[in-house]
């Protein structure tokens, strides 16, 4: 019997675009969210879909639509607030779960928590598999096999631009309010051969993104971190250090960096962390719908990766540029859920997409997903 799809959280602003993406494909996905009203004028209008009503609170509810290797699709955001619900039921029914989160602490939760459940139940999990972050593994993976084993660092940069220029891009509410609970959460990188734990947001590294001579301009990124962190160290033992940021923020980055660093002293007093979770987590005065159609085709992505010995020297450097992150993660989750659709996915656990789909097929879905790599 052919796995089913299950798109939860479909009525959203990302899980409509993953829909809609799905069917492109030729995949009919059984729509899932709390709305039944919602689900049944969305399942008409990609038509005639099948839906399922489920929301956060309902594990079971979520478990009892899963076999084993079905494929579950997670939209649901923030997910350090709504995400543990359709791992967790992924993990019990063995099934293959995607998401579309870009929350470090939720990331971090699935390969350290949830892997070694998954393991035990057969169930593959491959958190973050949209633009966040799965152009920097592909880039990531191009330039370190370019490089070879005298690759000992890795820097990643995640760039957005609107009609050409690096710029503070619209958000959806789900994007928005990630982003500011990522704030106060402690990040896990690797560095010097292992993991440490520390404040995101507190360094910055410029990338040059239209050429490499000295005279181009350099663009600022936020130190963050990522699914590469995690997944690309196992892949290449030679790596000591990976550095991945974010350069959503253009003329903004070295402000959000003072906030970070300052985030940083205030956390050590005793219920700072919790109140600022719980002040982040409030609702915006005005919540964010995320680009539309015609704003999204003014917004690009430019992803750079580079490796270096250990003197410094840069070794090989990969680029993907193309569509907006949006578009991107709902075109390649489409890809991935279609590739896992097939039974080319096998592997059990935690993984990163190189780990899971293998880098030729990683680049060919990138390309797929709308992002050329050079």
């Amino acid at each position: 019997m052919s796995p089913k799809i299950v798109l939860f959280g479909a009525t959203g602003y990302t899980g409509h675009l993953v829909a809609e993406a799905l069917v492109d494909r030729g995949l009919r996905p059984i729509l899932c969210g709390r709305s039944a009203e919602k689900l049944e004028r969305q399942a008409q209008k990609l038509g005639g879909l099948k839906t399922a009503i489920a929301d956060v609170s309902d594990e079971a509810g979520l478990a009892a639509l899963l076999s084993k290797g079905d494929i579950l699709i997670s939209t649901v955001g923030p997910f350090v607030k709504y995400g543990r619900t359709a791992v967790s039921a992924a993990v019990q029914k063995g099934a293959i779960y995607i998401d579309s989160t870009g929350e470090p602490a939720f990331i971090q939760e699935v390969f350290d928590t949830y892997g070694p459940q998954a393991q035990a139940t057969g169930a593959t999990l491959i958190p973050a598999c949209g633009y966040d972050y799965i152009p920097g593994n592909c880039a990531g993976g191009v330039a370190l096999s370019q490089a070879g084993s005298r690759a000992e660092r890795l820097d990643v940069g995640y760039f957005a631009k609107v009609n050409g220029r690096i710029a503070s891009l619209e958000t959806s509410q789900g994007t928005g309010e990630s982003l500011r609970l990522a704030m106060v959460a402690p990040i896990k990188v690797w560095q010097g051969g292992r993991f440490q734990t520390v404040t995101g947001g507190t360094r910055v590294r410029s990338f040059r993104l239209e050429g490499l001579r000295a005279e181009d301009k350099a663009d600022p990124a936020l130190s963050i971190s990522c699914t590469e962190h995690f997944s690309l160290p196992r892949i290449y033992p030679h790596l000591k250090d990976i550095n991945t940021y974010l350069g959503w923020f253009a003329g903004r980055t070295y402000l959000m960096k003072y906030a970070a660093i300052m985030q940083s002293l205030l956390v050590k007093l005793p219920g700072y962390r919790a109140l600022a979770q719980f002040i982040l987590s409030l609702p915006p005065a005005s919540k964010g719908q995320g680009p539309d159609a015609e704003g999204r085709k003014t917004n690009t992505s430019h992803i750079v990766a580079e490796a270096f010995d250990a003197s410094g020297q840069m070794l090989a450097r990969a680029d993907m540029v193309g569509v907006d992150g949006y578009t991107f993660t709902a075109r390649f989750i489409a890809w991935a859920a279609d590739f896992a659709h097939q039974g080319l996915v096998r592997k059990a656990g935690a993984m990163g997409p190189i780990e899971a789909f293998g880098l030729d097929a990683l680049r060919e879905g990138c390309v797929q997903g709308g992002l050329e790599i050079s």
